[in-house]
């Protein structure tokens, strides 16, 4: 623990001749040593003051004649706020939570008489250990690093599970209820008390709070810290244990999310602020699982687990709280510094930090105000920034090497890392149990879009995702548990056979392959191509669509069959390339169903003749997902283009000064704001609809946006390739890879010839009077 001399003359001078003299006359006098010293040994005491915190000043002082070092902790001399530093709760609290698995200091003494150095103290155990003041953890390993943000979890839960009345401790607040109100009321007449001009985001923030206070006032009666942070525990000295709780000054009863969000406010903390309160460096705020240190949302889910609590519903409010009740501790930092009483010696800085704390709450005020689809949104486009985007390059490496038909093992990593953010299987309509409608998912698609590995990372890929879907509509239990579970968990994949090289595809009444009832199985035969997917090491499952009665009604011939991929019989011949690209490990493969077998029960899905049924439901959802994949992969050729533009010289000038140029980036951004504009209205189409793709609205719908996103990606983006020249068809940009994919969309996802008469027929059909 770090500490520095104390300043001559300054009123932190402690008479420690007055402390030792009172101590003669305490119990403690033989346990601590100082009985058997003589008053002309007492000058003899080195005295330090502790450079952390700036609260209640704390000394530590040694003496040969002491068996230990011992620390004291007094109140600040002159004039104080109400209820503040009052030294005698926090000596209490401390040495009842001795006899529990709390761990704390052993409390010596407690002198209420303020003659004796000019204010009460305390007397209590020097802890030798680590203070960690800065939560970046320097010069610790990267493993324990995670083993010590998660100890600081472990040891909050046993505060909150300590039996407050068995230790005595229930006077220490005379109340029970309304604890985010009355803390809010508090922190509220502290700033006031304190305040020295007008700062409008603080009375914002509090405004705020005082309207939503009301989600934290539940009536727990819990012992809290009030200050629970990382540098206000103390480690062992090389393990990653907490020996010591310190600084018990704000400790109350109430609600524990509030320590909770106290301990984690270092996510949070302005890069100005870190200096005074700690928060994370740039860097390892932009890579914390890098540097081994666990996610917000991580610890968040650990302490919920341990203390069987919900956290999250709360977690907002409280967050901003903690940046209001930080605001007002440092506007009164800044009043004792000008009335000469504050302990630090840059107390007169923190006037400014006194904003930044607002315009923190207020940023979480505002994020508490938006929807839970805006605020995933938000989260998925970090993400997308942070772990997706700078690992493309390894991806495209591994897709080009002699491995590339093997799972590229960071994406395991990546799926991980979203499923423990609650980034996970997003796609899902919110009418079957999803968390979104197609609308709010729709935007979420577009930035997963972005890259060519974004989508399967959170799970939302296709085919998956169609395939996903027809198994949550019209799966048996046993198709759900045997198939859907290890899809929804991502740990296999699939792939939809539908596709043939004998017919037009394009009209899928036009499939030849068939599927026989025979006796207790069927039997599939028949060759499929651009099955996409059927190359991954990790599919599973293949949906196959084919004939299963030839005399019947021409939309009821077909069937879809769930098909293993190890079944006898199933071969994938050769992966197809796409101009070139192979798209590996997941590919697209021709593959030859020749005499397999399975059993009929529990293989058909939806039934029998019910194929076209069942894919029109997979197809309305899908394209959203497609098409706005499709506008993600516009913006990003975009951005880039605009990069290009402004870093590039010909002819004199860069070429965000031609003309040209101009005129084709303003032509992309009309385009896909057209695009999206149109998707989202499709996407609120289909969920006025309940989903269902055939609907008259919808469908007219979702062919207008087959025919046009990846038109308009293919535009875009080709615009984007001229910018480039030479570099914008060579590997050393995405943008090849964005441009194969949406030209080949124009024919994988039906060719636009289909959805353009599609769309002329309903136009018509709708038109007539």
């Amino acid at each position: 623990m770090e500490v520095t001399s104390i300043r001559a003359g300054s009123w932190a001078t402690l008479d420690v001749s007055s402390v030792f003299h009172w101590l003669q006359g305490q119990r403690c006098s033989d346990q601590i040593g100082v009985s058997s010293l003589p008053p002309v040994e007492f000058e003899g005491a080195e005295v330090k003051t502790f450079a952390h915190g700036q609260s209640n000043p704390t000394y530590l002082i040694r003496h040969v004649g002491l068996k230990n070092a011992l620390v004291l902790r007094r109140q600040p001399p002159g004039q104080l706020l109400p209820s503040a530093h009052d030294i005698g709760r926090e000596y209490k609290i401390m040495n009842a939570l001795r006899y529990t698995r709390v761990p704390v200091p052993i409390m010596y003494a407690f002198c209420e008489d303020d003659s004796v150095i000019g204010s009460k103290f305390f007397i209590m155990e020097y802890v030798e250990g680590r203070v960690l003041s800065d939560p970046d953890l320097p010069g610790i390993s990267v493993k324990e690093r995670s083993a010590i943000y998660r100890e600081m979890i472990r040891v909050l839960t046993e505060l909150h599970a300590v039996d407050l009345h068995a230790l005595g401790l229930d006077s220490i607040s005379r109340y029970r209820e309304n604890y985010l109100s009355r803390q809010v009321s508090r922190w509220g007449r502290q700033y006031e008390a304190s305040k020295t001009t007008e700062l409008p985001r603080v009375e914002s923030l509090s405004k705020w709070l005082e309207a939503n206070a009301s989600l934290g006032d539940n009536n727990q009666s819990c012992l809290v810290h009030g200050d629970y942070r990382l540098d206000n525990l103390i480690f062992h000295p090389w393990e990653p244990r907490v020996l010591a709780v310190i600084d018990w000054e704000l400790a109350t009863i109430g609600n524990p999310i509030a320590d909770l969000a106290t301990s984690l406010l270092c996510y949070r903390i302005p890069a100005e602020a870190s200096g005074v309160v700690p928060g994370f460096s740039s860097p390892v705020r932009g890579d914390l699982r890098g540097h081994g240190i666990p996610s917000e949302d991580e610890l968040v889910a650990q302490y919920e687990e341990l203390a069987m609590v919900d956290a999250r519903t709360v977690w907002p409010v409280f967050l901003a709280f903690c940046a209001f009740r930080n605001a007002s501790i440092l506007q009164g930092v800044y009043r004792r510094a000008l009335n000469g009483n504050a302990a630090s010696e840059n107390a007169l800085d923190t006037q400014n930090l006194v904003k930044l704390f607002a315009d923190l709450g207020m940023r979480i005020a505002d994020e508490a105000s938006l929807s839970e689809a805006q605020l995933t949104l938000n989260k998925v486009e970090a993400f997308m920034a942070e772990e997706v985007y700078p690992m493309e390059a390894s991806f495209f490496a591994h897709a080009s090497s002699d491995q590339r038909w093997e799972v590229w093992p960071p994406m395991e990593e990546l799926k991980e890392k979203a499923k423990g953010s609650g980034l996970w299987n997003l796609w899902i309509p919110k009418e079957i149990g999803g968390q979104f409608t197609n609308s709010e998912y729709a935007p979420m698609a577009a930035v997963m879009g972005r890259s060519v590995i974004g989508p399967e990372v959170f799970n939302c890929s296709a085919p998956d995702t169609g395939n996903m879907e027809l198994l949550l509509r019209f799966g048996t239990e046993e198709q759900k548990r045997l198939w859907l579970d290890p899809l929804l968990d991502g740990t296999i994949r699939s792939c939809f056979g539908m596709t043939e090289p004998e017919v037009a595809s394009s009209d899928a009444t036009n499939l030849e392959s068939t599927i026989t009832i025979a006796g207790a199985q069927l039997k599939i035969d028949g060759r499929k191509w651009w099955t996409s997917g059927a190359m991954d090491p990790r599919c599973r499952l293949c949906l196959f669509l084919g004939v299963s009665d030839p005399a019947a009604e021409r939309h009821r011939r077909h069937s879809i069959v769930l098909i293993p991929m190890d079944a006898e019989g199933v071969k994938v011949e050769r992966p197809l390339s796409v101009y070139g690209f192979d798209d590996a490990p997941h590919g697209h493969a021709e593959m030859v169903f020749r005499n397999v077998h399975i059993p009929l029960k529990d293989s058909f899905l939806l039934g029998q003749g019910k194929g076209f049924e069942a894919a029109q439901r997979r197809l309305g959802p899908g394209r959203i997902h497609h098409c706005m994949r499709l506008i993600g992969m516009a913006e990003r050729a975009l951005e880039l283009q605009v990069k290009r533009a402004e870093g590039r010289k010909v002819f004199g000038k860069e070429l965000a000064k031609h003309g040209m140029m101009l005129n084709s980036i303003a032509d992309a951004r009309v385009k896909i704001e057209q695009v999206r504009l149109l998707c989202l209205e499709a996407s609120r189409k289909l969920d006025n609809s309940g989903g269902a793709n055939d609907s008259k609205t919808a469908r007219k719908w979702i062919a207008m946006i087959k025919l046009a996103a990846p038109r308009m990606a293919c535009e875009v983006i080709d615009g984007a390739i001229q910018a480039h020249g030479g570099m914008g068809v060579c590997q050393d940009t995405v943008l090849p890879r964005l441009w194969v994919q949406a030209r080949s969309l124009r024919i994988a996802d039906g060719p636009d010839e289909v959805h353009a008469e599609t769309t002329a027929k309903l136009e018509i059909r709708s038109s007539k009077l």
